[in-house]
């Protein structure tokens, strides 16, 4: 349900969160093969949840050279998260992903590093905690195109849990300051800056309104009902009815946080 990616360079296929198992990798490298016959030579993995990155499994059995790099706060969790996911996957998907493996990221990559990969230069983006403490967002420079992980998505009520609505508001920010002019999300469609603009403004509504009726005196729950009135436009967003009351708590929580 996520947004696997690939970029075509002149010595082989960089590839942008390969998905959540080694059946999805599998088929992203199927698709891949329907339009080049070059080696994967590279893979970004956005941030920890393993949704995005677990079909590193299927890219190193098939490409054992290709380097995987994510943010080093991924690395640090990856071993423990990946294998939390491996079991949550596998229940959730009625057994749908066994035989995959964890394969841990490679590389280190940080905030305003640049990659020269086949004649392409691939720029990394890290605000700091945003979706995650460890997301990267990759700019294909040379075709003006930013793969954004989880910290925009599209018509969605994203999780937050490991998140911060501040961080990921800046994230979004930062997007909006990039070269690029084709933005793609870690779920939903892919557009331009109108996807970005979304989700930031949904970030800023819902905190927003948190942060007013906290200033109140109201508790999380006690301010449900006026906090999902005042966010009226994104009620048809995808995830609002079962996410809404978490956010609005880790919204809360926040609020609390900044006040001290």
């Amino acid at each position: 349900m996520n947004n696997p990616g690939f970029v075509l360079t002149r010595k082989g296929v960089v590839v942008i969160d390969p998905g959540s198992s080694i059946q999805v990798g599998d088929m992203l490298l199927k698709q891949i093969a329907t339009v080049t016959r070059d080696p994967v030579i590279a893979v970004f993995n956005t941030h920890i949840h393993g949704d995005h990155w677990l079909g590193n499994d299927a890219v190193r059995r098939a490409y054992p050279k290709a380097v995987i790099y994510a943010h080093p706060k991924m690395i640090e969790k990856s071993a423990l998260e990946g294998a939390n996911w491996l079991k949550n996957l596998l229940q959730l998907t009625d057994g749908g992903t066994r035989g995959t493996r964890v394969v841990l990221p490679d590389l280190a990559i940080d905030n305003e590093e640049t990659l020269a990969l086949g004649g392409m230069h691939f720029r990394i983006h890290h605000s700091g905690p945003a979706h995650t403490d460890g997301d990267i967002m990759i700019e294909a420079v040379e075709e003006y195109v930013l793969f954004m992980g989880d910290n925009i998505v599209a018509e969605r009520a994203a999780r937050l849990d490991d998140g911060n609505y501040a961080g990921n508001i800046a994230a979004c920010e930062a997007a909006l300051k990039t070269g690029a002019r084709q933005f793609v999300p870690g779920h939903g469609k892919t557009g331009g800056r109108e996807v970005v603009t979304a989700y930031r403004d949904w970030l800023k509504a819902l905190y927003g309104s948190v942060k007013e009726n906290y200033s109140r005196g109201m508790s999380d729950f006690e301010m449900k009902d006026k906090v999902v009135a005042d966010l009226k436009p994104y009620r048809k967003w995808a995830l609002f009815d079962s996410e809404i009351g978490k956010l609005i708590s880790l919204a809360w929580l926040q609020v609390e946080q900044a006040s001290f």
